[in-house]
């Protein structure tokens, strides 16, 4: 710890400090497990009021780096533990759907975070295609397209939110209706028609989370989001894109070993 903050600086100094002490955990200066410094320490340490150093330590645990235990104080956590190892393969090819009926929520469940009650599970609409999905399924701007969108805990355990578009033209071959697809996840649905969509590419982005997003995953304030974007191919025809969005500090994206040349 530098024990100095900038008082010049437009960040506020619980932001600062916050920031400091991040580094600290994730540099391994603070290990997991060894015990938090005081409230008292860090006050006298870098000059700063109990309410900077409390709204610090409470962006730290929204983070998971920094868990409370009842009687015995604050402790730094792993910021990986917890984390599950998602197979990049996998991710939004089965529709994310609630826990089963009747199951108990686990403190698993509870340190993912996510609101099990506010599960939406899967819902369709007919919408004007975005700029960058117009782009991709090269149609024109605002062209009505079929979406789907699933919010819920994915076949690997992990929340997630999955939305799946079609491509018109694709929907007009395999008859593919907006009926069809309430009974069916549409990366399901392509497979059963036999239209496998292993041809195309991944693309992996980390960013903060939209207002809406933020709603829906439950997320809470601070934590990133990884998005997965799938485009899948039959030849050179652009057929779907499956987007998905995982909380970053609660999922990692594991890509297999492929053989490279030069």
């Amino acid at each position: 710890m530098s024990g100095t903050l900038d008082r010049d600086s437009s960040v506020t100094l619980y932001q600062q400090l916050a920031e400091e002490l991040r580094q600290d955990i994730l540099q391994g200066r603070l290990p997991a497990g060894v015990a938090f410094p005081s409230e008292r320490k860090l006050m006298a340490r870098y000059q700063v009021t109990r309410s900077t150093v409390r709204s610090a330590i409470g962006m730290l645990r929204q983070e998971g780096l920094v868990a409370a235990e009842h009687g015995a104080g604050s402790f730094v956590k792993d910021p990986k533990a917890g984390r599950r190892r998602l197979d990049s393969r996998k991710v939004g090819m089965d529709r994310p759907g609630p826990m089963s009926h009747g199951s108990r929520r686990t403190e698993d469940d509870q340190e993912r975070r996510f609101d099990i009650g506010a599960l939406q599970g899967l819902s369709v609409s007919r919408m004007a295609a975005p700029p960058w999905i117009s782009e991709l399924f090269q149609v024109a701007a605002g062209k009505e397209i079929l979406m789907q969108e699933g919010t819920g805990i994915d076949d690997q355990g992990a929340p997630a939110l999955t939305r799946a578009w079609l491509h018109p033209k694709v929907a007009a071959e395999l008859k593919i209706t907006k009926k069809r697809l309430e009974r069916r996840w549409l990366p399901q649905l392509l497979w059963e028609l036999g239209v496998p969509g292993h041809e195309g590419e991944d693309v992996v982005e980390a960013a903060m989370p939209t207002p809406t997003l933020k709603h829906l995953m439950a997320l809470p304030d601070g934590v990133p989001v990884l998005q997965l974007c799938r485009v899948m191919r039959e030849q050179e025809q652009v057929v779907a894109v499956i987007e998905t969005h995982l909380p970053a500090d609660k999922a990692t994206l594991v890509f297999p070993r492929v053989s490279l040349s030069l």
